[in-house]
Formats: C-alpha cells, sequence, structure tokens
C-alpha cells in the first residue's frame, strides 16, 4: 500500500503540503476580508462556521502545520539522506507518515471550524489532536534518526547539525507547551502565559528556524557552485542559536504582570539573537561571492536571496521590539502581525519555495514546465508580501500612536484608521495566494507534462528551469 520507492515520500509531502498551503493561505485572505467588511457572514447560516475567530485559527494551524511543516518534512526526507550518503532509513514509513498528516490537517480544519478551540496561541487544536501531532512528529523524527544511524558519511556537515537540533529540541517545546498533552491544562493564568510563549515563540526558534536556515546551507553551494564560505562561522551560528532562543518567549509579555526579571532575561537573549543571524548572514554573502549574476536566470536563487533580507530584517525587528520602550507602543498592533508573516512567509516561505524548485526535478527526474510561471511565482509573492508587510507594519505604528493618545482618540476611531491598511492587507494577500496557485499548476504541470531531467543538467535544471 505504501510505496518503498527511494524519494516517494519527499516527493508526495512536496505535493500535499503546497496543497495546504493554498486551503490555509484562502483562509488567511478571508480573515483579511473579514476585517474590511465584518458582516460579510452575518446572519448567513453556512457561514457561521467562518467567523473571524473560527477562521483565523485554521488559517495560523494550516501554515505552520500544513504548508510548513509538511514542506519541512519533505526536505528532512530530501537532504538529511544526501548529507549522510545513505537513503531514507524506510520510505514505507515515511509515506505512511504522509497520509497520516493529511489526515491529520483535516481534522485540524474540521474541529477549528466547529470552533472547538483550546484557546491557546498556536496551540488551539483539541487535546487528542495534540497527541495525534506528537505521534507524527515521532514517525518522522524516528525515521530521519535512523537515517542518521545508518550514515555514510561520518563528518556532519551544518544542514545536518541544524536538523538534527530541530529533530531534538522540537518535540519537548510542543509536549511542554501544549498543557503537557494533557486533556486539562495543569497550568493557568500567568504561569500559563509563560509557557505559553515559551511554545509559541521556540516553535518558530527551534523548528522552523533550524531546518530554514539549514536548507539554505544546503541549497546555497548548490545553486552557486561555491562552497560555504565557513563551515567555522556556521556551527558558532548553530550553537549560539541553540543556547540563546530558549529564554526569550516572554519578550512577548513586557509591560505584563509577568516577574521583571523575566521579562528582562527575555530581552538580553532577545537582543543576543542578534549575533547567530549575523554570522548565517555573513556566511551566505560569503558564499554568494562572484555569483550575483546567477541572479538573473536563477528563480530558487531569487528566493533564497529575499528570504535572506527577510530574515535579516525579522532578526533586527524582533530584538528591537523586544525592548520596552518598543514594546510599549508596538505590542498588540498589526506591527506584531507583520513581524510574525515575515519571518514565516517571507523567510521560511520563500526557502521553502526554493527547496521545491530545486528538489522536486531531481525526485521525479522531470524539469519545471515553465520557467515563466516561476518567474510570475517570485515577482507576485515578492510584490505581494512587500505590500502586505509594509501595510501592517504602518498601520500598526498607526494604532500604537492612536492608542497612546486615547486621551484625545477613542478606541473606534483608531479602528477606523486601521481601514486602509486592511485594504491594502487584503490586496497584497490576494497578490500572495495568487502567486501560489500558479505555482501550484506549474509544479501539476511538471509532474504530468515536464520534459526529462537530463544528466547534463544535474546541477542547475531547477535554476534554469524550461530551456
Amino acid at each position: 500500500m505504501f510505496s518503498n520507492v527511494e524519494g516517494s515520500a519527499s516527493r508526495n509531502f512536496f505535493y500535499t503540503a503546497v496543497i495546504w498551503m493554498a486551503i490555509g493561505m484562502s483562509f488567511g485572505l478571508f480573515a483579511a476580508v473579514l476585517l474590511v467588511i465584518p458582516d460579510l457572514v452575518k446572519n448567513v447560516p453556512v457561514l457561521e462556521y467562518f467567523t473571524f475567530g473560527r477562521v483565523r485559527p485554521v488559517h495560523t494551524n494550516l501554515v505552520l502545520f500544513g504548508w510548513l511543516s509538511g514542506a519541512y518534512f519533505a526536505t528532512l526526507f530530501y537532504m538529511v539522506p544526501r548529507v549522510c550518503g545513505t537513503p531514507l532509513w524506510s520510505e514505507r514509513l515515511g509515506n505512511f507518515s504522509v497520509v497520516f498528516y493529511n489526515l491529520l490537517m483535516t481534522a485540524y480544519t474540521v474541529t477549528l471550524l466547529m470552533g472547538m478551540n483550546a484557546g491557546r496561541e498556536y496551540a488551539e487544536s483539541p487535546w487528542i489532536l495534540k497527541i495525534l501531532t506528537v505521534v507524527l512528529f515521532a514517525l518522522v523524527f524516528f525515521n530521519v534518526i535512523m537515517t542518521f544511524a545508518r550514515r555514510k558519511e561520518k563528518e556532519l556537515y551544518v544542514t545536518a547539525w541544524y536538523m538534527l537540533g530541530a529533530v531534538f529540541t522540537t518535540p519537548v517545546i510542543y509536549i511542554v507547551g501544549n498543557q503537557f498533552l494533557l486533556p486539562n491544562n495543569p497550568i493557568t493564568g500567568v504561569n500559563d502565559a509563560v509557557v505559553n510563549w515559551f511554545y509559541g515563540h521556540n516553535i518558530l526558534g527551534y523548528w522552523f528556524t533550524p531546518i530554514g536556515v539549514g536548507a539554505v546551507y544546503y541549497l546555497l553551494p548548490k545553486l552557486t557552485g561555491n562552497p560555504i564560505w565557513s563551515h567555522k562561522l556556521s556551527m558558532i551560528g548553530f550553537w549560539m542559536l541553540m543556547f540563546v532562543y530558549g529564554p526569550t518567549g516572554a519578550h512577548h509579555l513586557v509591560n505584563g504582570p509577568v516577574p521583571y526579571w523575566l521579562q528582562t532575561v527575555a530581552i538580553a537573549f532577545s537582543v543576543c539573537l542578534i549575533v547567530p543571524v549575523w554570522t548565517v548572514l555573513t556566511n551566505f554573502y560569503g558564499t554568494m561571492n562572484g555569483r550575483w549574476g546567477a541572479l538573473k536566470e536563477s528563480v530558487p536563487l531569487k528566493f533564497t536571496v529575499s528570504a535572506m533580507v527577510f530574515y535579516f530584517i525579522t532578526c533586527f525587528q524582533g530584538p528591537m521590539q523586544s525592548l520596552r520602550s518598543v514594546s510599549s507602543i508596538v505590542h498588540f498592533t498589526n506591527w506584531v502581525v507583520g513581524h510574525a508573516h515575515l519571518a514565516l512567509v517571507g523567510t521560511f516561505s520563500f526557502i521553502m519555495f526554493a527547496t521545491i524548485y530545486y528538489a522536486l526535478p531531481r525526485l521525479i527526474n522531470r524539469e519545471i514546465w515553465s520557467a515563466k510561471l516561476m518567474e510570475w511565482h517570485f515577482w507576485l509573492s515578492l510584490i505581494g508580501f512587500t505590500l502586505f508587510f509594509v501595510s501592517l507594519t504602518i498601520g500598526g505604528l498607526v494604532q500604537g500612536s492612536d492608542w497612546a493618545a486615547n486621551q484625545s482618540a477613542n478606541f473606534i476611531a483608531s479602528v477606523i484608521n486601521q481601514r486602509p491598511f486592511n485594504i491594502a492587507r487584503a490586496f497584497g494577500g490576494a497578490m500572495i495566494l495568487g502567486a501560489q496557485l500558479l505555482f501550484i499548476f506549474n509544479i501539476f504541470k511538471t509532474a504530468t507534462a515536464g520534459r526529462q531531467f537530463s544528466g547534463e543538467s544535474a546541477e542547475v535544471g531547477s535554476v534554469v528551469a524550461g530551456v
């Protein structure tokens, strides 16, 4: 029933992840429209399941666990065997994981639309689905660990370090952050807020960041033909990330009721995050030396370079907004929403687009069907996301200023002032979703009508697609 063909599990995770991406982003666009037309679902019986309070967690969970995590599973199954010099331990187990993952994402969607919500950020799913999510991660991680155990390449490349780091830290963060997988949350009040943001921020730092950065370290040498500029620097960055990220979650609670010392520790470690980020970016620019001209032809490289620019902005913006003076203005505003999307869409989703364009032709032995659609995908994604991010960032500053001046402006006035920014946000979101529909169509045509991947194009086949 479950294929044992080499590469099939990675391929199937890529295929289904992009479907969940389209579904998750569609819910996100619908939520953005509701902010512009809040009465859209009023008194419509069928649409009572599509109010903002239900649509928004479906959007976030499907993008985090349906799209990005699914693409990350595929990336693990693709890159780990190659850096280890051995096939994936079990393609059958990998394909079983694909089926399990799709059933689980379906359950996520249905239960959240029905209002079965735990009420905790990025941990809204019902208790039983949290258990099943741990099972899914365990299936994937066991397969990855067993592949490492059988590796022929004894020296671990930096990509392997980042991916092993994610494999060993993510389960702890997920289990602790999801009420220790108990039916009833044993922690309440302020303590629950601290634990929730230990999870909410560290799932980004120990799952989404290591796999994304590890993928960049794999892709850059392939796309540029240059070796990584400094392996030593890459290892310094890895260990600094593992060391400083953990205590940062409480910066989401700055100026709140949590202990002052905990806020200070979170701020200090947040500022220290600049160090591992600079190591990645320095290595990135060193590796690109002499190869910037390749950007003209390589869409995967365009996505990777754009992702690194967004990564720099994300990791400068994050430490700065953790400072008490800045947080007092931007906290709870659309600025923070823009910042979250900068990491998960502008950085890590762009990295996954580059990964798919590189890996998929090698998995199915077919060239990407249309180079023009690749270009359209990139430019629509870049322009749409820039509009989306800038509107949220400026809107957040306006929102924070309105709240700070509440002596002369009431709350409703601040809501009205957000309308033009919400409209721009929706337009940007529509461009992003449109770009991904072109992306999915191109993948479909690649799988069904792409030309055979020639031996002489083995290193550049997905760089210059369709020629």
